[in-house]
């Protein structure tokens, strides 16, 4: 069986399970009173947030559901927040941690009072309710903060107001049209595209001011950056301005993320600007140069959510994002580059 079949043929019995618990439900009394109460419990404790404007708001909103059946397909069948299958969030403490054990890193010291709720093949037991999993201590929160407007100075102010209450920093980086297609803000006909969507970025001196006040070789900083076709030669002008800043000894703390994907783009959001067989030797080169100097790197993103946006149906997007990865790995195998690291 292929890769992709494999991963249909898991998301099928998924379901089929899911649909045994539903049943289950409706049909064992003991069980039904187990799932209503865990859903009652988890209901009871969410956590309140206030908006910006002072509305409390509930961190985490949950179906009004009471139908014991109903309430067992949501458990089993979407997850929530840090519980298989993660339709939810791959992460409690973004909804469901109390914000004080966030801050304070004490979450994850507890024990699940179930232990484990999965068994070897990914499946949640039969006999178990999905119970709060045990997570080691947080050693920063689970979020990345997404930002990108008007010009440097702009998004950096947006920067600092975003994780100004954030323990760790991650930052995650919009850039406006131009950048994205390589033409510098002063080229002709994109007045009106200057740092709308996304920041501009044309210099070193931008990338300065884009990440000034923050500690770019700190461990608790990592910055993510959503550009693919220019992805290079932005990574080089991150890293002269932090060399600039901090020095070269920096580089190998320099610790983040940039998107980088190629075949993404050829495939669906088009935002490429060089052939795609001179961009893909690009990216190999990038990827080569970060992998032997910045151990904290990720060079590429490979991903799915554009390819489903253009149209794909969900089988075909795991199918373009799978082979898109396997395509990766061959090519940097070929040039002798570890795919282990």
């Amino acid at each position: 069986m292929s890769k992709l079949g494999a991963v249909v043929e898991a998301v099928e019995k998924h379901g089929s399970f899911v649909l045994e618990q539903v049943k289950r439900a409706r049909s064992d009394e003991k069980f039904a009173q187990a799932v209503t109460e865990r859903w009652n419990k988890v209901k009871a404790e969410i956590p309140i947030a206030k908006a910006p404007t002072g509305l409390p708001l509930p961190r985490l909103a949950l179906p009004e559901i009471d139908e014991p059946g109903e309430i067992a397909r949501y458990l089993f069948g979407d997850g929530l927040p840090g519980e298989f299958p993660y339709l939810n969030g791959a992460y409690r403490e973004m909804y469901l941690e109390p914000l004080r054990e966030i801050e304070t890193g004490s979450y994850g010291n507890r024990k699940s009072p179930n232990g484990d709720s999965h068994n070897g093949a990914g499946r949640v037991s039969r006999a178990k309710i999905p119970e709060r999993p045990a997570r080691p201590p947080l050693q920063e929160e689970p979020t990345r903060l997404f930002s990108g407007l008007m010009l440097a100075e702009d998004t950096n102010k947006r920067f600092h107001f975003l994780s100004a209450h954030q323990r760790s920093k991650r930052l995650s980086t919009a850039f406006d049209g131009p950048t994205l297609y390589g033409i510098d803000s002063d080229a002709d006909g994109v007045f009106g595209k200057i740092g709308e969507g996304g920041v501009a970025v044309d210099t070193v001196e931008d990338v300065v001011r884009l990440y000034d006040g923050f500690e770019l070789g700190a461990p608790n900083f990592s910055a993510s950056m959503t550009i693919s076709g220019p992805a290079p030669i932005i990574m080089a002008m991150y890293i002269a301005a932090a060399k600039r800043r901090f020095g070269a000894k920096v580089v190998p703390n320099l610790r983040g993320t940039i998107q980088a994907d190629i075949f993404k783009e050829v495939q669906a959001q088009n935002e490429t600007i060089f052939p795609t067989e001179a961009s893909l030797r690009f990216l190999c080169d990038m990827i080569e140069w970060t992998t032997a100097n910045m151990p904290r790197w990720y060079p590429v993103s490979i991903s799915g959510y554009h390819i489903g946006e253009a149209g794909s149906t969900p089988v075909q997007q795991a199918a373009y994002t799978l082979s898109n990865g396997f395509a990766y790995a061959e090519m940097l195998s070929a040039r002798g580059v570890p795919i282990d690291q």
